[in-house]
């Protein structure tokens, strides 16, 4: 700008793109992987419809490797997911029996102590609930995991992988891993001396 270059200027529309029921964001997006601003995620016009998931797997298996290979697709793709679903998980589920629990503890939460948890447990310290107050946040921490749990790639489905994996190495046993090293002859040290070494015997 200084030196009176060339500017590229990208602009945006006054309202923002909506992610449900639009096939056309993708193409909008990411127009060198829709030619023509077609086959987005979302078309009805198929004969066989599919979900917004299967669809991108769809694409990830494309014969180009075009999908698989764009530097931006992958994250875009995958963040679309996450959004929608921490959107549709956000409504709290419980059985009957326990219902009027947790609509006590949400409606008798005290927000200060809440907060103050909430900062302890980012700094990394380790809590362990003393008061009744403390227990009382950390009883609805756990009914907001009840729904992260089926968000993609949340911290609480992290959490359930985790002990998922701990589960199988007490069942299973720990893990094995056989790890083998090829270096490439191109650029390894001791393979080029060994080539040169043959080719002056030979010679």
């Amino acid at each position: 700008m200084t030196s009176e270059g060339k500017i590229l200027a990208i602009g945006h529309a006054e309202t923002p793109e909506s992610i449900y029921g639009n096939p056309q964001l993708f193409p909008s997006m990411l127009p060198w992987l829709f030619p023509y601003g077609l086959r987005g995620i979302g078309q009805t016009e198929h004969k066989y419809k599919l979900s917004s998931m299967m669809h991108k797997r769809h694409l990830l298996m494309y014969y180009d490797k075009r999908f698989q290979k764009d530097p931006h697709f992958l994250l875009i793709a995958f963040n679309h997911e996450q959004m929608k679903e921490s959107t549709t998980a956000g409504y709290l589920t419980a059985e009957r029996k326990s219902f009027h629990d947790i609509t006590d503890r949400l409606m008798n939460v005290n927000l200060e102590v809440l907060s103050d948890l909430t900062k302890r447990m980012t700094e990394g310290e380790r809590i362990k609930p003393e008061t009744e107050e403390e227990k009382l946040c950390f009883k609805l921490i756990n009914d907001l995991d009840h729904i992260n749990g089926h968000v993609p790639g949340s911290i609480t489905q992290k959490k359930y992988m985790r002990n998922e994996i701990w589960s199988l190495i007490s069942y299973f046993g720990a893990p094995s891993w056989f790890i083998t090293f090829s270096p490439a002859d191109s650029i390894q040290s001791v393979c080029i001396l060994q080539t040169l070494r043959k080719h002056l015997v030979q010679n």
